[in-house]
């Protein structure tokens, strides 16, 4: 399977999309392009341009001669293009396009007084799937309620994007940032979240997720079973109520933790454990709405702390106790420790 697809052309004549489109792609291909249409929302009118030139064919003419002639097709091009280049060239990638198109034109001649009800229910199918973005600000919390009672609670600086219209075995969302996810159960559909380096598979279940950054996704499981899935080898690990999975660029860690170990935005709670300055002050940017610093950076600041409903001066002023250290508020929202 192609990893660039710049027009319908190169949805045409990329064979995985067109078993895809007619519903007798294997499991690797349906995962590709679950995966590819989700994290390619601006290629969604592409998309559509393609499935409506393939379903225009399909209606046209009858499954057989549909099939014959798509195995005529791609085994000319199998045949006359170089073999280890996997990328058609722009000539070829056209002729694919014009083979179809001629095929459907020729049949529409041949059968356009069949038009039937089935055949304009196919077409009017067809349409560019839209997606929403929803953005958290930092200091700030935004739930998002899907249309089958599942809930998610987007933490400051986070942002989600998800389709409007959902499929009804599938449901997929992007998520950049930290959020709670309550996951309605239904054991025939599957819910997949999409992070930077991570895919988490999902029944029903409770759980959150954190990202220090693109490459460390942390995901805590409060009740029911998540599978993850690192994006660059493809490792996989599966999470049981009271697990965290760490999963860097490389491996997946998992962990125990306690629920007051947690980080509850949505009661109040935030919990340090051994972290890094860099991680105390995201959560407190995402939380509070505040920049922190350090006057004078330490590679080795690490800080233990629970804080339950905290007006953030408490707060700092717990942090700056630990550390022997003071604050000092130099704008609206920015402070540093000295």
């Amino acid at each position: 399977m192609k990893k660039i697809y710049n027009d319908s052309v190169d949805l045409l004549s990329d064979e995985s999309f067109v078993s895809y489109h007619n519903g007798n792609a294997n499991k690797e291909e349906i995962h590709f392009w679950d995966t590819w249409i989700a994290e390619n929302p601006d290629k969604l009118d592409l998309v559509a341009d393609a499935r409506k030139m393939l379903d225009t064919l399909k209606i046209h003419i009858t499954e057989t001669e549909y099939q014959v002639e798509k195995d005529k097709l791609f085994a000319t091009l199998g045949s006359e293009a170089p073999t280890k280049i996997r990328r058609l060239t722009t000539r070829w990638r056209w002729i694919a396009a014009a083979s179809i198109l001629l095929i459907g034109a020729f049949s529409f001649h041949q059968f356009s007084h069949k038009d039937t009800p089935q055949r304009t229910e196919a077409v009017n199918k067809v349409s560019a799937e839209k997606w929403l973005s929803v953005m958290a600000h930092n200091g700030k919390m935004v739930k998002v309620n899907l249309t089958d009672g599942s809930q998610i609670t987007l933490m400051g600086g986070s942002t989600l994007k998800y389709p409007k219209h959902f499929r009804n075995d599938t449901m997929y969302v992007l998520l950049h940032g930290d959020a709670r996810f309550n996951i309605a159960k239904k054991p025939d559909r599957t819910f997949a979240v999409k992070t930077d380096n991570t895919l988490i598979t999902v029944l029903g279940t409770q759980f959150l997720v954190e990202q220090a950054d693109t490459k460390n996704t942390r995901v805590s499981l409060f009740s029911g079973k998540v599978r993850l899935t690192n994006h660059l080898n493809n490792k996989q690990a599966f999470l049981l109520p009271g697990q965290q999975g760490y999963v860097t660029n490389q491996e997946i860690h998992l962990d125990k933790f306690a629920p007051t170990q947690i980080n509850n935005f949505a009661e109040g709670i935030l919990h340090f454990q051994n972290a890094s300055f860099a991680e105390v002050a995201r959560k407190m940017e995402q939380y509070y709405g505040v920049h922190i610093s350090l006057s004078k950076p330490n590679a080795r600041w690490r800080y233990t702390g629970h804080f339950e409903k905290l007006p953030v001066e408490t707060a700092l002023a717990a942090i700056c106790f630990s550390k022997e250290l003071s604050s000092k508020k130099i704008a609206t929202d920015t402070y540093v420790l000295y």
